[in-house]
């Protein structure tokens, strides 16, 4: 008893009869036996009690007031910040003479009573509802990373799947001008690229755009807004040139393996490139049932834009004897039914399939990386392979090649599956197979 005497309140308001105070809610500890801070509003001998999302110790919140370091700071400021929310919204409805609970529930409600990792969490669920698992993920990086911008400990992959996220409640407050800039200077401190911080900060900007939206946010308190002078502008990265000359293809299709892995994945990496460079997630799919005997070509839809596309667009490629002796060596024998190289046996569910793509993606840029080195330790320094190939390598090297050999920009487009239908597509006919073959054979060696 005497312990629960000695937890003060703090943020102590008032306006009129209503009293504000932020308090540690000892009454029943949450799931994980810590203890939620709460802002409490007292009017009329009745008080009501509204969860700023934090939880801590007892001796972490006598300590709170005056604490020196980094985490329980920044833990102050944001209870400082939710009290302020509700003691402004208190101070609207006291203005008016017309104070309520009821009022006050409204008023938050449509002001700051969803919470940023709320936001995500349900867009999160959405995107697996749909069955865009790759999108879930995307999100879900982002909201690790302003988590642990939030928490001021930077966790590595690893250390993420073990971190309680749900300690740290990021509210829209938060997302601020000067908070998104700190944001990024941390991340870069950190290890995080330039375009990976401005993926994160896309998906933030998408969830401010639904908040903004849907009333949760005011357009004021929305810091994504251009030519404002309080407004945060996402980078512009530009691409990376990470393509691969004709003659460093070359090199690495010559070089000998006698790892029998390293080996596939070099081979599987070829064959990406010579395929319209086609993505891992598209390789592993492909089947014998989109090969044509009588032309001697393959042809798919693309995975990443099936169901986005409104239209599907079909993209064939020519299977020429070096794509045919990888398969011979690597994949399946000629089957209708059949996957052309068998990572895949069919049935599975589509978060397995994905899962396989991410294990054998990974498995090919590790092995490449490995072949990259050892090829280069042969080389003069000169003439070294950059040491940034992977699978995406690949699919630049197909598209800058042709485009250095002044093959149209627009057969590009096709082969890669960019185009996207349009008026001009109506009159524009599609390449033949003589042309598919004469723009891809620039490739063979």
């Amino acid at each position: 008893m005497k312990t629960k005497e000695k937890i003060e309140a703090i943020n102590l308001m008032q306006k009129d009869d209503v009293r504000v105070a932020t308090v540690l809610d000892t009454r029943r500890p949450a799931n994980n036996g810590l203890y939620y801070v709460k802002t409490r509003v007292t009017f009329d001998y009745k008080q009501k009690y509204y969860t700023t999302g934090t939880t801590l110790t007892i001796d972490q919140w006598q300590r709170l007031p005056k604490a020196r370091d980094y985490t329980l700071a920044e833990i102050r400021r944001s209870v400082e910040a939710s009290a302020k929310v509700v003691h402004n919204a208190i101070l609207q409805l006291c203005e008016l003479n017309s104070f309520s609970f009821e009022r006050l529930d409204s008023l938050l409600g449509k002001g700051n009573k969803e919470s940023v990792n709320t936001a995500f969490k349900n867009k999160i669920q959405e995107l697996i509802d749909a069955n865009k698992l790759n999108t879930a993920e995307f999100y879900q990086g982002a909201l690790n990373a302003f988590v642990c911008f939030k928490c001021g400990k930077w966790c590595g992959r690893r250390e993420m799947q073990k971190c309680t996220k749900d300690l740290f409640e990021l509210t829209f407050q938060d997302v601020t001008a000067e908070k998104m800039q700190r944001f990024e200077k941390e991340a870069l401190a950190h290890g995080y690229t330039k375009t990976t911080i401005a993926m994160r900060m896309r998906a933030m900007r998408t969830i401010c755009n639904v908040a903004l939206r849907d009333g949760v946010i005011r357009p004021s308190d929305y810091c994504f807004k251009k030519g404002s002078q309080n407004s945060y502008t996402i980078k512009k990265t530009g691409s990376r040139k990470i393509a691969l000359t004709l003659d460093e293809i070359k090199i690495i299709a010559q070089a000998s393996i006698k790892e029998r892995n390293r080996k596939m994945s070099r081979d599987l990496f070829l064959f990406s490139f010579w395929a319209n460079g086609i993505n891992f997630a598209d390789l592993i799919r492909l089947k014998w049932s989109d090969y044509n005997r009588k032309t001697n070509e393959f042809t798919f839809v693309r995975e990443k834009t099936k169901n986005t596309a409104s239209e599907d667009m079909y993209i064939s490629f020519p299977l020429f004897p070096t794509m045919k002796d990888i398969i011979d060596e690597w994949g399946s024998k000629m089957d209708k039914e059949s996957f052309v190289f068998s990572f895949l046996k069919g049935g599975e569910s589509y978060a397995d399939e994905i899962r396989l793509t991410k294990n054998i993606t990974y498995v090919v840029n590790s092995n490449i990386k490995k072949l990259i080195k050892s090829i280069n330790a042969d080389l003069p320094e000169e003439e070294h392979l950059p040491e940034n190939v992977s699978t995406y390598t690949a699919r630049h090297s197909y598209g800058t090649i042709l485009a250095h050999n002044r093959v149209p920009e627009s057969y590009i487009g096709f082969a890669l599956g960019h185009s996207s239908k349009s008026v001009t597509d109506s009159y524009i006919e599609e390449y033949s197979k003589e042309d598919r073959i004469q723009y891809n054979s620039l490739l063979q060696f």
